[in-house]
């Protein structure tokens, strides 16, 4: 683990095409939210050798996988289904980080695509479009206007007993029963890894989020907390919750 003040914290990133060169990216809201709750990121590109990854590990103090127009290939969950927009050597570094990490304790927090990865990197299965199988319609809204993109879309229900009633109760908030969220997504959680623990879902009973009981930090997320997160409160809990994990 790293001995400097601010923890860091390791960011996968995504495979871009821009004015046709392939260039490796993390959008700047991943960036920002680190730093602002005191981290200090590193982002991480693929193709990593094995000794690489466990240089990686032993720099990190914290993983932060987070969303991306890219989904998990389908076969890495036993699926036949085409998918069009794939990064499978994120796929690969993403689940290395993450078996390792929870083998050595690291925290990791899961945002979108890196929720879904952690599913399927414990042994879960996604479900590729979730408006197609009976649950609403969660898919990103087509406008240019972010304030709109990322507005609140519907309330998760925090279940009972789960780490987020905790946090929630120990912030004093008013309710510990729900709260709001965005969504800009069209696969979602078909079955969860035996090993995850719910700890919210849409009002439509998809799972929104979990932990893996026993870790220092292990959560992922289906929305987008990382959009405003200094002036969004749950945003705000989630993201120093993670920092203080990392820090010890």
């Amino acid at each position: 683990m790293s001995t400097q003040s601010k923890p860091i914290i390791g960011i996968v990133s995504c495979a871009k095409e821009l004015g046709g060169y392939q260039i490796q990216a993390v959008n700047d809201f991943y960036l920002a939210a680190v730093k602002d709750f005191g981290g200090l990121p590193l982002m991480l590109a693929p193709d990593m050798s094995s000794e690489d990854i466990e240089r990686i590990l032993e720099l990190c103090d914290g993983f932060l996988f987070p969303g991306s127009h890219s989904n998990v290939a389908p076969h890495h969950y036993n699926a036949t289904h085409q998918e069009a927009k794939k990064d499978e050597a994120r796929d690969e570094l993403s689940f290395s980080l993450l078996r390792k990490a929870i083998d050595k304790d690291i925290p990791c927090l899961g945002i979108c695509r890196g929720f879904q990865e952690m599913n399927v990197a414990l042994g879960g299965s996604l479900n590729p479009a979730v408006h197609d199988s009976g649950f609403n319609d969660h898919r990103e809204i087509q406008v240019d206007d972010f304030e709109e993109k990322y507005a609140p879309s519907h309330a998760v229900l925090v279940q009972k007993q789960s780490l987020f009633e905790k946090w929630l109760t120990e912030n004093h908030w008013e309710t510990t029963v729900f709260f709001e969220v965005n969504t800009l997504h069209n696969q979602g959680v078909d079955q969860l890894a035996p090993q995850l623990q719910v700890e919210a879902k849409a009002p439509d009973g998809l799972v929104e989020a979990f932990s893996l009981p026993g870790q220092k930090f292990f959560v992922g997320v289906q929305w987008h907390p990382e959009w405003k997160a200094k002036t969004n409160h749950f945003s705000q809990i989630l993201f120093k919750e993670f920092m203080m994990a990392a820090s010890l």
